[in-house]
């Protein structure tokens, strides 16, 4: 921990660096560790300074905050993970660190969303763009018990890196005092918003004759072998023109879904999506490769046994366990491990989860999500046909919903989540997304409940309900 750190002689390790690496004007990046902060109450500090930002907490490994952009670009159309790449290796070439980082955690990142399908112009046009990749301006990195705080920005001459160096320590200071700044909360709230509970409960049961239309094709598909699983959705969207109280909401998930990672991506203050994903697409910390299947469900409060010997769960994690081992051969990695199976709690909901580890000397992140994603956890098998078919049964675009979010670092390292069990508010209202997956044996009803268990799941965080029911 850097506390006893003090302006002046910063300035001039950093205005040393620059003589040596810099000509004149450039791309630079400057890091200070930190002590050691809570990333929620730090975000409730500046989450209302900056326009954009983003947040990513999970127990075990990286965590981030970012605000503002430094480089950005923004793609709608084919081609995603290529142009993605190509602006990593772009922004990564330019970018001089002016500081030496502490740690592997520290490394400078770029965060990445992805939409779930490429924008094509088909009949359902998604409303968010196929790539949104942005190198932070300001970003706070948390790491087991070490923080790091980073800038990045153009500069043209001393007097320009002079600004940026006061500012970070001014962000610096400010994040150090946070606990002095903010009044804490005496507790999480609990009470909840009963008009706006008994909407999304009208809605749910308003939606649930097409949904069920849709499901009972999908069983169809199944059982005459045009497709082997696919994961249908439904998408509810109702009022909501309270003022959004993210950080509260992002409080209640860290307690109560302890076991996933919480995010957040806030284009504005009225477009930000967020929730708990229980579902990592995969890791990379050199030289350890982590992917991780996610399928099968089952209510937290049942006996988590009836899972493993479900065989309609067993067989639809399967499709998503080989689908992941498929995909590593097609990268050329052929040495992996694979987990026992088991169920894993999140919340509410407990998933069948399988882990495949293998260790690679370097792998090119946005190769794995194009072979990776969309994966039969949230899509189908096969790929192909099956988002044929859920472009035809859904009626809303995806979006977000069920997509990668992410970084990639400089050195390589990356962690993408999928983006679900979450929800989006735009334009005072909330979008809430969520489906099941259909194999030989599934049956309606029950998946009718499964996607209800889900939406019950986020819906209860949102609106501080012990039981929307």
């Amino acid at each position: 921990m850097k506390n006893d750190l003090n302006l002046t002689d910063f300035l001039k390790d950093v205005f040393s660096s620059f003589d040596k690496k810099v000509e004149n004007s450039g791309l630079v990046s400057i890091c200070i560790e930190i002590p050691c902060i809570d990333l929620l109450q730090v975000y409730e500090l500046f989450i209302n300074k900056y326009p954009f930002s983003s947040f990513w907490e999970e127990s075990n490994g990286i965590s981030y905050i970012a605000f503002e952009k430094c480089k950005y670009v923004t793609l709608d159309g084919p081609k995603r993970f290529e142009v993605a790449k190509e602006f990593n290796y772009e922004n990564f070439k330019n970018l001089i660190n002016l500081t030496n980082e502490s740690h592997n955690s520290a490394l400078s990142k770029i965060i990445y969303l992805f939409s779930f399908s490429e924008n094509l112009n088909n009949n359902l046009s998604s409303d968010v763009p196929s790539l949104e990749a942005i190198l932070p301006k300001i970003l706070i990195i948390k790491s087991n018990k070490n923080c790091w705080l980073r800038i990045n920005g153009h500069v043209e001459g001393k007097s320009s890196l002079r600004t940026l160096i006061e500012e970070i320590w001014t962000i610096r200071n400010q994040v150090i005092n946070s606990g002095s700044e903010l009044i804490k909360s005496s507790g999480l709230k609990t009470s909840f918003d009963l008009p706006i509970i008994d909407d999304f409960l009208h809605s749910l049961e308003t939606s649930n004759t097409s949904l069920k239309k849709v499901v009972k094709r999908g069983i169809q598909l199944v059982e005459k072998g045009i497709l082997e699983k696919i994961v249908l959705a439904n998408r509810i969207k109702i009022k909501f023109k309270n003022k959004l109280d993210l950080v509260e909401i992002l409080k209640r998930l860290k307690k109560n879904h302890p076991n996933t990672c919480r995010y957040v991506w806030k284009r504005n203050n009225k477009d930000i999506s967020f929730g708990a994903s229980p579902e990592k697409l995969f890791s990379f910390n050199k030289p350890n490769l982590t992917l991780e299947a996610l399928a099968g469900t089952i209510s937290t409060n049942s006996n988590y046994k009836k899972l493993l010997k479900s065989t309609k769960d067993l067989k639809e994690h399967n499709y998503v366990t080989q689908y992941l081992i498929k995909c590593l051969e097609v990268s050329k990695i052929k040495n992996f491990e694979k987990s026992d199976i088991k169920v894993n709690s999140f919340g509410d909901i407990s998933h069948l989860q399988t882990l495949i580890f293998s260790e690679v000397e370097n792998i090119c992140p946005f190769e794995l999500l194009k072979n990776l994603h969309p994966s039969p956890a949230v899509c189908g098998y096969p790929k192909n046909a099956a988002l044929d078919w859920i472009n035809t049964l859904e009626s809303f675009p995806r979006g977000n919903y069920a997509s990668p979010m992410g970084w990639v670092d400089s050195s390589g390292n990356a962690s993408f989540l999928l983006a679900i069990r979450g929800a989006r508010y735009i334009e005072e209202n909330i979008e809430f997304t969520a489906g099941s997956g259909i194999v030989s044996g599934s049956v309606l009803e029950k998946e009718i409940d499964e996607i209800k268990l889900k939406f019950e799941s986020i819906v209860k965080q949102i609106f501080f309900a012990k039981n929307p029911r």
